[in-house]
């Protein structure tokens, strides 16, 4: 059994159980990780309030047959509250933390990627539409010299997560607006 111990955002939770539970997270140290949770949706539960999406927390984690939160402590929320107060901006945070858990692999680090992350939350705080240009590009989608997939013009707006190509204002215009990033 292996024990790690890093900082974390909390990314998405899902329901596997009656009352157990994965979490999606992205750490500090280890990247994407999901890890298993037991009893997560007991009304008892003390880390249920703790695991929740927009959550900065430092976590224990073990690894046997799998990833297991045993203990986490929350640091802060990621957004302030009074911008989680704005539908819209609760909105752009929301879809940010499932950009992450979409186009990240597990384990696998990466500090420019953090950083990235950690500063395209502080432009939401700002109350300000975030660019998702810092996460591309920390990811290896650099908007700098991208160009539209189709019509190959410059400069790019929008990234289509489902395809992971550029496409220019007219060209993305033809495909659904749920697939695409505007950059």
């Amino acid at each position: 059994m292996i024990e790690y111990f890093t900082e974390g955002i909390v990314l998405d939770k899902e329901r596997k159980a009656d009352f157990d539970g994965l979490v999606y997270l992205y750490t500090k140290d280890y990247g994407k990780i999901v890890a298993k949770t037991t009893g997560i949706y007991k009304p008892t539960s003390k880390l249920a309030g703790l695991l929740e999406p927009l959550n900065l927390v430092n976590l224990r984690i073990v690894e046997k047959n799998g990833f297991q939160i045993t203990d986490a402590l929350k640091i802060k929320k990621i957004v302030n509250n009074d911008v989680l107060k704005s539908k819209k901006f609760y909105q752009q945070a929301i879809n940010l933390l499932f950009f992450i858990k979409e186009m990240t692999f597990d384990f696998q680090f990466d500090p420019k990627l953090w950083q990235a992350i950690l500063k395209t939350f502080e432009v939401i705080n700002k109350k300000r539409t975030p660019s998702y240009s810092l996460i591309l590009e920390a990811l290896g989608f650099s908007p700098k010299f991208a160009q539209c997939q189709i019509c190959k013009n410059k400069p790019a707006k929008y990234f289509s997560k489902k395809d992971q190509v550029f496409y220019c204002r007219r060209c993305a215009s033809k495909f659904p607006q749920d697939e695409l990033i505007l950059i």
